[in-house]
């Protein structure tokens, strides 16, 4: 099983701030777990997939 954090948690690992992680759940940007309706967790291994996908449908290339 992947690693479920926080978005706060997420936050620091993407360096962004955890306003954007939240921006970027509300618009469906990235998928997460909800437990009731907090906290959300999110699943690093998805969300970075979920990323690289929309990077490459925006026409981003992955330099990493």
């Amino acid at each position: 099983m992947s690693e479920l954090v926080d978005a706060k948690k997420l936050a620091e690992q993407l360096k962004v701030t955890p306003a954007t992680i939240h921006a970027w759940h509300r618009r469906g940007w990235i998928p997460c777990l909800r437990a009731g309706r907090r906290p959300v967790l999110f699943d690093v291994a998805e969300v970075e997939k979920a990323l690289r996908l929309r990077g490459k449908r925006m026409g981003v290339d992955d330099a990493r």
